[in-house]
């Protein structure tokens, strides 16, 4: 089974896209991804596991202080 969380808005995406994500984690996911508009680029994100492990890739990308 599959589910499928979206945001287009001006806020920051992957935070709600994470909180989506973890809302439909009790449905036994084995992976989760998130694709993510980041320094005007287009990246994916993919992880296999639970949605924290996704999470901390996220950051990863997303911080600032990681470029």
């Amino acid at each position: 089974m599959c589910g499928i969380v979206g945001y287009v808005g001006k806020n920051q995406a992957a935070k709600l896209l994470i909180n989506g994500l973890v809302t439909l984690e009790y449905r036994g996911y084995d992976s989760a991804g998130v694709a993510l508009l980041v320094n005007g680029e287009l990246q994916e994100i993919k992880s296999v596991g639970r949605v924290p492990q996704l999470e901390r890739l996220v950051e990863e990308v997303t911080d600032p202080c990681n470029t």
